[in-house]
């Protein structure tokens, strides 16, 4: 395997293990803090339509807060990559640090007011908006990294663009190339098993605090290991 090749594959993990987090977030997020995801805002805005529409027991305020961070999140990192990348520096790490303050910051308030139980409704949208901030950072870093069927945060079009790949007939398009396939399928399978891991985090009672935490330090160690990687130098614009 050549450096360009060796490269694809550290980014592609890189991004796969981010992948697990966003599952286990908002597994934490959804069952821990009482129904609002950080990271699907498509989940969000479903259930902002259920509240409106009339739904007792849907939430409005924390999927409502979720929403909103995610978007400002996002502008934010976007706003920071621009700068960086205008004047030449790299910022992929950077980005990653401020994801892993941002969601162990949440971790530890979480844990400072409620140990391993359950926050009280105040508490849990504090920490809500502190992921949600990091989440929406972490899906615009996810974007300006570029690598194709991997964003990170969402599987709907790696599951559309498996379906194409497993069909025993062909349109015009040509078969994706194995890498790409494995692209989607490291997508949907992180995600998947992201979920398991945050949900099981509560089924064994360790809480949404420490859970949280514990995907920081993989932010922190994305950082460290992403510093100076040739990938996720600056972009140009």
């Amino acid at each position: 395997m050549d450096g360009p090749q060796r490269g694809r594959l550290r980014i592609e993990i890189v991004l796969t293990v981010l992948t697990v987090t966003t599952g286990a977030v908002d597994a934490l997020t959804f069952l821990g803090l009482g129904r609002a995801f950080a990271a699907l805002a498509t989940g969000n805005v479903l259930l902002l339509s259920f509240a409106v529409a009339g739904e007792p027991s849907t939430p409005v305020a924390r999927p409502a807060f979720a929403l909103l961070a995610f978007v400002l999140g996002a502008a934010a990192a976007y706003r920071l990559i621009t700068v960086l990348a205008e004047r030449g520096r790299r910022w992929f790490a950077l980005a990653m640090v401020v994801e892993a303050t941002l969601v162990g910051a949440a971790g530890i308030y979480c844990v400072a007011v409620a140990g391993t139980a359950d926050p009280t409704a105040d508490e849990a949208l504090v920490v809500i908006v502190l992921v949600a901030l990091a989440m929406g950072w972490r899906n615009r870093v996810g974007l300006e990294a570029g690598v194709p069927d991997m964003p990170t945060t969402v599987v709907q079009m790696a599951l559309v663009k498996l379906a194409v790949d497993v069909l025993p007939f062909r349109t015009a398009e040509p078969a994706a190339p194995v890498d790409a396939r494995l692209r989607r399928l490291g997508t949907v399978a992180g995600m998947f098993v992201g979920g398991c891991l945050g949900a099981l985090l509560l089924v064994l009672g360790i809480g949404v605090g420490p859970g949280l935490i514990g995907v920081a330090a993989c932010a922190a160690v994305v950082a460290l290991g992403s510093a100076r990687d040739p990938r996720l130098q600056p972009l140009a614009r």
